[in-house]
């Protein structure tokens, strides 16, 4: 379904500067077959459950982590999303310029959890600093990213439903 907007209306709406959507069926994919949610799991596990998991561990599988981070948001930003001259759906635009703009937050926010966990390993901090305040800002930065993962499954329903149409 396409919405006319008049020139104002579509100078204010942002779309202009925006212009992006989806490429659903890449996306999906990204989403389905990269190994960053496996190896996600395994590093929540290790270091949230493993109350005797040695800090140098630690932040080998958080640097783990953030360098397979790193390379899921690139495939995202690549193959999953795509610059359009003209935009027909200004609400699915913002939502896609918003995500993708949250990856850079995303990144810096787990890489603030590898300095902290760093910074403990190399005795560079106070002592107040302990490997619970890591495992509080990796559960935040877990949080985070798990809402932003379901914004976007919602975006790619929105969309499939939207190209393919729904029954009624």
């Amino acid at each position: 379904m396409t919405t006319w907007l008049t020139e104002k209306e579509y100078r204010q709406s942002g779309a202009i500067a925006v212009g992006m959507t989806i490429n659903v069926a890449f996306l999906e994919e990204i989403k389905s077959d990269f190994d960053f949610r496996s190896t996600l799991n395994k590093v929540y596990q290790q270091v949230n459950k493993r109350p005797d998991a040695p800090p140098p561990e630690i932040v080998r599988w958080l640097n783990e982590l953030r360098d397979q981070l790193e390379t899921y948001f690139a495939l995202e930003e690549f193959y999953g999303y795509f610059e359009q001259d003209e935009v027909t759906n200004i609400r699915v635009s913002k939502m896609v310029a918003k995500k993708t703009q949250e990856h850079e937050t995303l990144f810096l926010q787990l890489s603030e959890v590898v300095d902290v966990a760093e910074q403990i390993v190399y005795h560079e901090c106070s002592s107040d600093l302990t490997i619970e305040e890591v495992r509080r800002l990796f559960d935040r930065f877990c949080e985070a990213l798990a809402d932003h993962e379901q914004d976007e499954m919602e975006l790619i329903m929105q969309m499939f439903n939207e190209d393919v149409g729904v029954g009624d």
